[in-house]
């Protein structure tokens, strides 16, 4: 895979990565006071992007995961999650009125995350990849050129 499609593939993967929706134990800890709710939030850890479980059914879909297939396809899932809540956690652009040097510093330290982020799914998607069928593998091919969600 390119760089460009990796980014690409990453990159609809995380389209919606710095807009975290609360849960609903969040919504419930709203009654608690304030410092219980500090504590809930640090031991919970952070949901994935919406976008990445909505990218993750559209897979599963496109890809006709059989019950045998389900352990692998939860890896790669589960890779996919972890992957979108580490790039929530590093800003893809750097403020507006940053330099030259900064705006590079910002795009390494992103593509770093993103790097290390292909890093742990490539073994996910090689497990799957082995057991799907040749029309299985077409479509994850397809999926995977095309960028989640295209």
């Amino acid at each position: 895979m390119s760089r460009f499609a990796g980014r690409f593939i990453l990159a609809g993967l995380l389209s919606g990565a710095l807009i975290i929706v609360g849960s609903p134990d969040g919504m419930a800890g709203a009654q608690q006071d304030s410092a219980s709710r500090v504590i809930l939030a640090q031991a919970r850890p952070n949901p994935p992007p919406p976008d990445v479980e909505a990218n993750i059914a559209g897979l599963r879909r496109k890809l006709q995961i059989t019950p045998a297939q389900e352990a692998q396809f939860n890896a790669v899932a589960n890779v996919m999650r972890a992957n979108a809540r580490a790039e929530a956690t590093v800003p893809h652009q750097p403020p507006a009125n940053a330099s030259a040097v900064d705006d590079l510093r910002a795009e390494i330290q992103y593509d770093e995350i993103e790097l290390a982020g292909m890093k742990r799914l490539l073994p996910a998607l090689d497990a799957l990849y082995a057991s799907l069928s040749p029309a299985q593998r077409q479509a994850a091919d397809a999926a995977f050129r095309q960028g989640p969600g295209g």
